[in-house]
């Protein structure tokens, strides 16, 4: 059981397993595949009906010394291809197994202020009770821009969002 000042630290959610057109792995989120996919990723969210969340993640992936994006999209917002199928602008689909995450919200700009948040989740879950780290076989920590350009001008900074893998802890 989680008690006092502690509940109001972060937010647990729990995302769908869905499939993600992804960047694959780039060294840096300065790499050529990630301008094109952020090209590509602008056009398709430009298409999107509903405006409830933001759909793209990025993370770092350990085993390929990486960073990656993905946009979780179902085969009906997808665009049709001329030669058939699906336009994912050349970019793989995978399958993200989803899952419960803990999640805080930083702000860009900050020095050192994404690990900061990133090491006080990890602290958060250890002393919670009742979670447990849950990393590996595609659960990754990762983050996601939130505001909207209008509110990041206006404030001078972007907000984002942490992500954690966690699982129920067994007893």
């Amino acid at each position: 059981m989680i008690k006092g000042k502690q509940r109001d630290a972060l937010r647990i959610i729990e995302l769908p397993a869905s499939r993600m057109v992804w960047s694959g792995v780039c060294p840096n989120e300065e790499c050529e595949r990630m301008r094109r996919f952020e090209q590509w990723w602008n056009a398709q969210d430009e298409l999107r009906r509903d405006r409830f969340y933001t759909r793209d993640f990025m993370w770092w992936d350990f085993e390929a010394k990486g960073v990656a994006w993905g946009l979780a999209v179902t085969e009906m917002e997808l665009p049709q291809a001329a030669e058939g199928g699906f336009d994912t602008g050349g970019f793989e689909v995978i399958d993200f197994p989803g899952g419960l995450y803990a999640v805080a919200t930083f702000a860009d700009g900050a020095q050192g202020e994404a690990e900061a948040v990133w090491k006080s989740i990890k602290k958060w879950v250890d002393r919670s009770g009742c979670f447990a780290m849950d990393e590996g076989a595609g659960r990754y920590d990762m983050w996601q821009g939130l505001c909207p350009k209008a509110a990041w001008d206006a404030m001078g900074f972007m907000q984002f969002d942490m992500y954690v893998p966690i699982r129920i802890k067994e007893e």
